[in-house]
């Protein structure tokens, strides 16, 4: 009984390991419906891939290739001026192909996309320096709000402490923290603790651990 007990709560390291190549490989049918978060799932797989010590499986200038190929660059100065985000698209479906002008129509970059494609390449070791990290910096701060809160796209969208979690990655990642108001963001913090001394994903809602953990990285890479 205590073998079979050791033996079902060990972790399988090659079983993990092979669902992580297959995700690498092929989006499963029951995970088409995110499509839209495909950069996110390629996150997963590779910084799990990168936990388990594999990344030989990973072609990581092809991952790389494919992960930049998702960059949404501004065609002139006012276009970066004109309250859009040019970070990452989440996915092909998100990134519209461009009007028969050659104009692309609409700028679907996300805050979340953006963290995620910067992390993948790190991971990969792609020199981050070879970024358009100005634009993304720049156009980042279109997206912070009076309160200090970020939205994570421009067209509007929910704001909450995920965000600005994103938000300070980048600019951690990029190291560059012009893309925020660093004293608005600790005033949002701030106003997120609850009474019991945790933080809520908003000004007045509950603690949650999820938060706290997010909170911590957070304060780390902003000193």
């Amino acid at each position: 009984m205590d073998s079979e007990r050791i033996s079902s709560n060990s972790f399988d390291r090659d079983r993990h390991i092979w669902f992580l190549s297959m995700m690498y490989q092929l989006l499963p049918a029951d995970y088409q419906s995110q499509e839209i978060n495909r950069l996110t799932l390629a996150y997963f797989v590779i910084s799990g891939l990168a936990l388990l010590d594999s990344l030989d499986l990973v072609d990581k200038k092809g991952v790389a290739s494919w992960v930049l190929s998702f960059q949404a660059h501004p065609r002139n100065r006012d276009e970066l001026n004109n309250g859009q985000f040019f970070g990452f698209h989440g996915s092909r479906t998100s990134q519209l192909p461009p009007d028969d002008n050659g104009v692309f129509v609409h700028n679907g970059s996300h805050l979340a996309s953006t963290y995620c494609a910067l992390s993948i390449l790190k991971i990969v070791g792609y020199d981050l320096s070879l970024i358009d990290s100005g634009s993304i910096l720049r156009s980042m701060k279109h997206l912070q709000q009076p309160d200090g809160s970020f939205m994570p796209i421009h067209i509007g969208a929910e704001r909450d402490l995920r965000f600005v979690y994103c938000a300070a990655a980048i600019c951690h990642l990029l190291g560059d923290w012009s893309g925020m108001d660093k004293q608005k963001v600790n005033e949002y913090i701030s106003n997120c603790q609850s009474y019991d001394g945790g933080f809520g994903l908003v000004p007045g809602s509950e603690s949650h651990g999820a938060q706290v953990v997010r909170l911590t990285v957070l304060l780390h890479h902003s000193n």
